[in-house]
């Protein structure tokens, strides 16, 4: 269960004014004003919105054009070193040792980042271990991991440092709905105990986990509120009709449908509308109903966040 009592730490996270253009001008972020203290944290939005771009920003590895953001009020311009010493990052793109098992993987990342001490080196792999469900499997080859376990790995070596900020970017990427499901019980666990930034364009991933969230499109913020306010704001907007296959497409062409399901001669419809079609019946709203609301009325075409394809 998610925990929702506690906020971690007191790290609070401050972006003011933040925009990012990258060569030839593409705009991949664009007047961005957020604070995030509560923890999960949910970025969503579609694939290219800019989320990459805001993540790299926060982890301290790119530049803003304009603007600011904070940590802790450490600015990740001039104050990285002490945001890195508080951070854990998880990026879109992790790459494994395959033919390294887990504990030498992670003591190798523990080496790399100044733990010299032996004995506490081994603890803090040992803990980073504990906390993501690996320790039984810590001698096995990273090449015999499923993709579950492998993200659980990448949590692994952000949490090695005992970080008060966790950035994870697209974790369930590429996750089975079993490993999913994983996933959101380990990061239900590590939220009491840290702020936990998670970036994604899975709506089921905010709806299960976060406690606050922010709707990013084209390199704006469309959105910031509790996913409760969200849903609540799309009572009297959603609606289902069970309709012939042919009705079906005279109602796509007028109404945004959510969801289309194939029944015996007809067509189960979930479709947006601020008034109903004839014959149809409310129903109840998620959080996926008020996303593509916002998309709707908000998307004027995505262009791809060149972090993606940058090292940066």
């Amino acid at each position: 269960m998610r925990n929702t009592d506690n906020v971690t730490r007191a790290v609070q996270v401050a972006v003011a004014g933040l925009g990012k253009v990258y060569p030839p001008g593409i705009v991949a972020l664009r007047g961005i004003d957020l604070e995030i203290s509560a923890s999960p944290f949910g970025l969503l939005g579609p694939n290219g919105a800019g989320k990459t771009t805001l993540m790299r920003i926060l982890a301290t590895l790119l530049a803003p054009t304009e603007g600011t953001a904070t940590v802790d009020g450490h600015d990740t311009r001039t104050g990285q070193a002490a945001i890195r010493r508080m951070l854990g990052y998880l990026p879109q793109q992790f790459g494994l040792y395959p033919n390294l098992t887990a504990w030498e993987f992670l003591d190798y990342l523990a080496m790399l980042r100044g733990l010299r001490d032996r004995s506490e080196r081994h603890q803090c792999v040992e803990k980073a271990l504990e906390l993501t469900h690996l320790r039984q499997v810590a001698k096995r080859r990273l090449a015999t991991f499923s993709g579950g376990m492998r993200q659980r790995v990448g949590i692994a070596q952000a949490l090695l440092h005992d970080p008060s900020l966790l950035i994870l970017d697209e974790p369930t990427a590429g996750l089975d709905p079993e490993e999913r499901a994983g996933f959101h019980t380990l990061l239900s666990e590590l939220s009491g105990e840290r702020l936990i930034v998670l970036s994604t364009h899975i709506v089921s991933d905010v709806e299960a986990l976060c406690r606050d969230v922010a709707i990013l499109q084209n390199g704006e913020i469309s959105a910031h509120a509790s996913p409760q306010r969200l849903v609540e704001g799309m009572a009297g907007r959603v609606w289902r009709l069970t309709v012939s296959e042919q009705a079906a497409g005279e109602i796509r062409q007028a109404h945004k449908v959510i969801s289309m399901a194939r029944q015996e001669g007809s067509m189960a419809l979930r479709l947006l509308a601020e008034q109903p079609p004839l014959g149809a019946e409310p129903a109840a709203p998620t959080l996926e109903d008020a996303y593509f609301h916002l998309r709707e009325t908000t998307d004027r075409g995505a262009c791809p966040d060149p972090a993606k394809e940058r090292d940066v």
